[in-house]
């Protein structure tokens, strides 16, 4: 009986150690299948969640929010309040940066600043004298006479009588004709006759007059005297210009402000020297050339020609034109003659005067430039021309510098 009792121990003891291997078999199993699991799920793309943004408006943010646009408001009404003295200054500083160099050079030649400055005043205003005194008044007689024969040279071009001359004159005169059939000559010729009129009527007020020119620039012989004086401070107290920026604004602003201004001053004044040299070298050229050509108004044209330089690009075109009309009224062949005098003045602005003398000069494209002044003509007149280009430099720099930024 005993054995039998101890038999059956012995045997339930295996089943149970049997038992028992089974089981941690299978633990060891189903461990193994969950680390397995865990290591396929790891390589599988975790879904994405969303991301919650909640955003909390406190009645104090809302408040800030508020005066902030209130005080670029107020900021704005004022500006438009002091338009003028905002202009006057911006135009001495212009001329701050135009001189600023020069006085530089004669201070390192132990030339007082202030004297340097009132030498400067004194060639500027000898050398406006001299052209207003001596070219204003042949421009000004030369665009009333041009404006009594406008009809006589617009109608001899559309009824082709310039044109007998030239081979196959029987073909282009009809093709000529019919394309300026939807064109309303008379008003044409009006139009353009009333406005030669106005401005050689103007260019008489002032032929003679510096003090008309200035209060026709400046809008008042005050203004002119104002923007000469700030002027003469800015550049006699060196360094005031960035004294001011830095007692405007906060410390951790003031040193890239600074620099910034730093940068646009060279800028302008190097593009208001260059444009000044570049514009009394086309109007050489164009005179010299129309001249020999023994041109029509020859004056007249050249200094339009000058002026066109403002306009990069069609500058060459605005001033070929007028001079080609004026041409073809006087002989169709001379037309080809003044088109190879624009083309190589045009050469010669573009090779050799534009990376001599403005190498250093703004870098805008030619297309924001055209856009500025035609938008500163628009808004200020003659100021506007003369102000287009340094608020696009100005502005051009800053966006330049953002954008940067944000790369």
């Amino acid at each position: 009986m005993k054995n039998r009792i101890s038999n059956l121990l012995k045997n339930s003891q295996k089943k149970l150690k049997s038992i028992r291997a089974k089981i941690d078999a299978l633990s060891k199993i189903e461990e193994y299948e969950k680390t397995h699991n865990q290591k396929i799920e790891s390589t599988l793309p975790k879904p994405k969640k969303q991301d919650t943004v909640l955003v909390h408006l406190s009645i104090a943010s809302v408040a800030k929010s508020a005066l902030v646009i209130l005080l670029i408001y107020l900021l704005m009404q004022v500006a438009y309040e002091i338009r003028s003295i905002i202009l006057i200054v911006f135009v001495s500083l212009l001329l701050y940066a135009a001189i600023d160099p020069a006085v530089n050079k004669l201070q390192s030649r132990k030339v007082p600043r202030a004297i340097s400055v009132l030498g400067i005043y004194a060639v500027l205003l000898f050398l406006v004298g001299f052209f207003i005194s001596n070219l204003i008044p042949i421009v000004a007689d030369q665009l009333l006479e041009l404006a009594k024969k406008a009809g006589h040279l617009i109608t001899n071009i559309t009824n082709g009588d310039s044109l007998e001359t030239l081979p196959f004159a029987d073909k282009i005169i009809p093709y000529l004709q019919s394309s300026l059939e939807a064109v309303d000559q008379q008003t044409f010729i009006n139009n353009l006759q009333g406005t030669l009129e106005k401005l050689g009527e103007q260019l008489q007020n002032i032929a003679g007059n510096t003090f008309v020119a200035l209060k026709m620039i400046f809008n008042g012989v005050f203004n002119a005297i104002l923007v000469l004086i700030i002027t003469f401070f800015l550049v006699v107290d060196a360094g005031s210009v960035d004294k001011f920026l830095k007692s405007v604004f906060p410390s951790k602003y003031s040193a890239y402000i600074v620099e910034k201004s730093e940068k646009i001053k060279d800028k302008i004044g190097h593009w208001i020297r260059g444009m000044m040299m570049l514009m009394i070298s086309m109007f050489t050229l164009y005179l010299i050339g129309f001249s020999l050509l023994g041109l029509d108004f020859a004056i007249t044209l050249a200094m339009m020609g000058g002026i066109a330089e403002l306009f990069p690009v069609i500058g060459p075109i605005l001033a070929g034109i007028p001079a080609g009309l004026i041409a073809f009224n006087e002989s169709p062949w001379l037309v080809l003659w003044v088109i190879g005098i624009v083309i190589m003045a045009q050469q010669l602005e573009g090779n050799v005067l534009i990376p001599l003398i403005m190498k250093k000069a703004v870098g805008l494209k030619p297309v924001i430039i055209i856009i500025s002044v035609l938008i500163g003509y628009q808004m200020l007149g003659i100021l506007g021309i003369i102000l287009a280009v340094p608020v696009a430099t100005t502005a051009s720099l800053f966006v330049t510098d953002y954008l940067d930024k944000e790369k």
